[in-house]
């Protein structure tokens, strides 16, 4: 097989954004200055994992109370889970065994019941808080293009619903931007140099997009590079290319402006590599294994990819926490995004739902379980790595069931949040209304008789709750990160709505001493 130089050039430019950095990450290399923290003085890290399809959460958290029950039962004669079947769990301030879970959810429900997991109920994107009424006769704008996965993504991953209404600052406007790339603008003062604040080993991109950083985007199985080719003739001429770009220095040719980006990526690939190594070798041998271990998915299965990629995020979170002196990067702050699909399930949903939330639950409790082993390691001083893990989805998914099995996009959904520093064994916020009867008609609820949730917390609410235990303060960084949230604030105060939509967090995690 032949090919040319230029052919090579042209072909490889895509694989370029899987190398992006900061474009002044070289400076890095010899910064070991020590951020400035409020709050926790050690290292901290959000995982958001992002459940790719629209995760039908009507079935992963269920009401256990006969009406409620009944009327969940009405809405989905096939897919209903029995009563007898549901992993029971005891919500603080509810009766005992006020809600179930899914059956695959065995460790999560461990999880939450050890106080370690909590539920944020009904969120999803908004502009502005909206009732039932306002939805219908369409005095508050809705999200664009709602139900649409590419759109409800979006609005997701960037708390931009409704792009066209949002006054956006200055810095953010002609850019397409997510909330955990903005957090990370915000966040880089508290690291030392210009180590990127987000990496992606999975998930929705735009989430990791900032308006000044850029995030680190690696393969599902933690490489950065180049795959290598199957054919050594293919592989050596890419060597010779790169070396021909990276030499050329005149400032004018498209060669030139990739041998920028292939030199600074190689450095950064070579140090990433470095502390990854140091780090990890840094632990017990015992924990290194145990480690290992728990992310080994369990005989029988096949295909899981969730997780590799939170064994990868582990052991970059080592990398990063492990200090500077000690061969690590020394970092304060990170955010990791991984994500996993299949869950658009309009057909057949009962036995592919099933597999997904094992898949899920396995990969949830090996994180947290990763955690702790990491807390007994003196490699980080007094203040061990904390991490806190959340899911987001395009959507949920309507209540009523379709005639294949299956069920079809909703909107309003409830997202799982992990780890140790979670006001864990709770359901925050509202769980809906399941009263369907009439078409839903008198469901303030639903926005239809399927049952598609109307929100009543919104994503900038959820998201504004990490970046704030992430460091992020001041109302500037906070219209920066979350242009949206102020306004909806105002609007939940003046239009007289529940006290949680007028709140800028959700307090699912709890505040530092």
């Amino acid at each position: 097989m032949g090919f040319s130089r230029r052919q090579f050039l042209r072909n490889t430019s895509l694989g370029l954004g899987a190398l992006s950095v900061s474009s002044t990450f070289p400076r890095w290399l010899g910064d070991a200055a020590a951020a400035t923290l409020s709050g926790y003085a050690g290292y901290r890290a959000t995982v958001c994992v992002f459940l790719l399809g629209g995760n039908d959460a009507n079935n992963v958290l269920v009401p256990r109370a006969n009406l409620a029950h009944g009327q969940y039962l009405d809405a989905r004669s096939t897919l209903g889970i029995p009563l007898a079947d549901l992993r029971v769990i005891n919500p603080v301030g509810m009766a005992a065994g006020a809600y179930g879970l899914h059956p695959s959810l065995a460790k999560l429900q461990a999880l939450f019941e050890a106080e370690k997991a909590a539920f944020v109920c009904n969120v999803g994107p908004l502009t502005l808080p909206m009732r039932k009424q306002d939805y219908e006769q369409g005095t508050v704008a809705r999200p664009d293009n709602l139900f649409s996965h590419s759109d409800q993504q979006d609005a997701w991953a960037s708390d931009i619903a409704n792009p066209s209404t949002v006054d956006l600052p200055p810095l953010l406007e002609d850019k397409v931007t997510g909330w955990g790339g903005r957090t990370a603008d915000r966040l880089h003062g508290l690291n030392p140099g210009d180590y990127p604040e987000v990496t992606s080993f999975g998930g929705k991109a735009l989430f990791t997009a900032g308006a000044e950083r850029q995030p680190l985007m690696v393969s599902p199985s933690g490489e950065l590079g180049l795959t290598p080719h199957p054919d050594a003739d293919f592989d050596a001429l890419r060597t010779q290319a790169l070396e021909d770009v990276v030499a050329i220095h005149n400032g004018v040719t498209l060669e030139a402006s990739y041998g920028g980006v292939f030199t600074t990526a190689q450095t950064f690939s070579a140090a990433r590599a470095a502390a990854r190594q140091t780090a990890w070798g840094a632990l017990r041998s015992q924990t290194q294994g145990d480690i290992a271990g728990l992310f080994t998915p369990p005989a029988g299965t096949s295909g899981w990819t969730l997780p590799l990629q939170l064994f990868q995020v582990v052991q970059d979170l080592v990398a990063g926490a492990m200090p500077a002196t000690r061969g690590g990067l020394g970092v304060r702050r990170q955010m990791f995004s991984v994500g996993l699909g299949g869950f658009d399930t309009h057909a057949g949903q009962d036995t592919t739902h099933a597999a997904l939330l094992a898949q899920l639950d396995f990969a949830l409790d090996a994180f947290q379980q990763a955690m702790t082993l990491l807390k007994s390691e003196g490699v980080f001083g007094a203040s061990p790595p904390q991490a806190t893990l959340f899911t987001m989805s395009d959507f949920g998914r309507t209540l009523a069931e379709n005639g294949e099995r299956g069920t079809d996009h909703g909107w309003g959904s409830h997202a799982i949040v992990v780890g140790d520093r979670v006001q864990g064994r709770r359901l925050h916020g509202v769980y809906p209304n399941l009263d369907l009867l009439s078409g839903g008609v008198n469901n303030p609820d639903s926005v239809d008789g399927r049952g598609r949730w109307l929100p009543s917390l919104c994503v900038g609410q959820y998201g504004f709750t990490f970046a704030s235990w992430l460091g992020l303060g001041g109302v500037a960084d906070r219209d920066h990160a979350f242009p949206n949230l102020s306004a909806y604030v105002a609007a939940a105060t003046t239009g007289g709505f529940p006290a949680a939509a007028r709140a800028y967090r959700i307090p699912f995690l709890i505040p530092d001493p």
